[in-house]
Formats: structure tokens, sequence, C-alpha cells
């Protein structure tokens, strides 16, 4: 399980963003104490929290605060696993373009991710870069590190 924090009794105050006078029915947890959902629908993750004396689950995002039930769409996230493989391919792919450009390869550093075409890019995290040895050896170090914390 990822986290120790639990909301507490709803009985007693308590509130750990230190906000004086709130109750029960407005909780959340401190980052390290968090436990960790992931939608099975969408693949969001989430934490809990406490609204409206109700156990909820806000979405893990950066200042946005939004809150959806803790319903069965919802399982405990287990193990955390922070990136997807697009995310594992984009910093194998830049890794790719510095180390051709360290090569003399400018064309091949000049690329973009994001400007590529989609097959092109399944293709890169797929098979990584081809025709040099060097690059393919990088490719497989990262995919090989990161790949394994992917979701």
């Amino acid at each position: 399980m990822i986290g120790t924090g639990s909301p507490p009794p709803l009985g007693k105050p308590f509130d750990c963003t230190s906000s004086v006078g709130r109750e029960q029915d407005h909780w959340d947890p401190k980052p390290d104490e968090r436990i960790l959902y992931r939608d099975t629908q969408t693949g969001d993750l989430g934490y809990l929290v406490r609204r409206g004396g109700k156990d909820r689950v806000r979405l893990d995002r950066p200042n946005e605060e939004i809150i959806r039930p803790l319903d069965d769409h919802w399982a405990e996230e287990n193990e955390y696993r922070p990136f997807n493989l697009f995310q594992v391919a984009a910093i194998a792919f830049e890794s790719d373009k510095l180390l051709a450009r360290m090569m003399g390869n400018h064309p091949e550093a000049k690329r973009e991710w994001m400007s590529m075409r989609e097959e092109k890019r399944i293709d890169f995290m797929q098979n990584g870069p081809s025709g040099n040895a060097l690059r393919s050896e990088l490719w497989t170090a990262i995919m090989g590190v990161l790949k394994p914390h992917a979701r």
C-alpha cells in the first residue's frame, strides 16, 4: 500500500492541511500520506480525501481540485508507476536526439517528438532508432531501466 494516511474518525477534529476550525467533513492527507487510486476506465490517478463527510478521490493534478466519488471504478494503486509508455519513449527520443547531435547528425537532432507521425512514434517506441548501434544501445538501456516503471 502506498502511503500510510487514512481519514481520521469522524468524531475528532483534524485537518492535516493546518486549517484551524474544520471538522471531519473536509480532509486532505499530507503528500507523503496519500493513498493512491487509479480509475480502471480512464487511467486517471487520484488520492483519497473526505468531502462532505464522505470518502472521495481527488485527481492528482496540480492546481486543480477535481473530486470524484469513490466507486467501483477506482482501484487502489498498490505499485505506483509514474510514467506511461509514451512518456518513457519520449525520454528515450530526447536522449537519442542529444546523442545524434553529439555524433554530428544534425538533421536527426532537429526532429521533434510531437511533430513525428504517429506511426513513426510507435515504431520508435517498439524498435528504437535505426541505423546506428550506439544510438540503439542507448535506447535499449533507457527503455530497459524505465519501461518496468511504466503503466
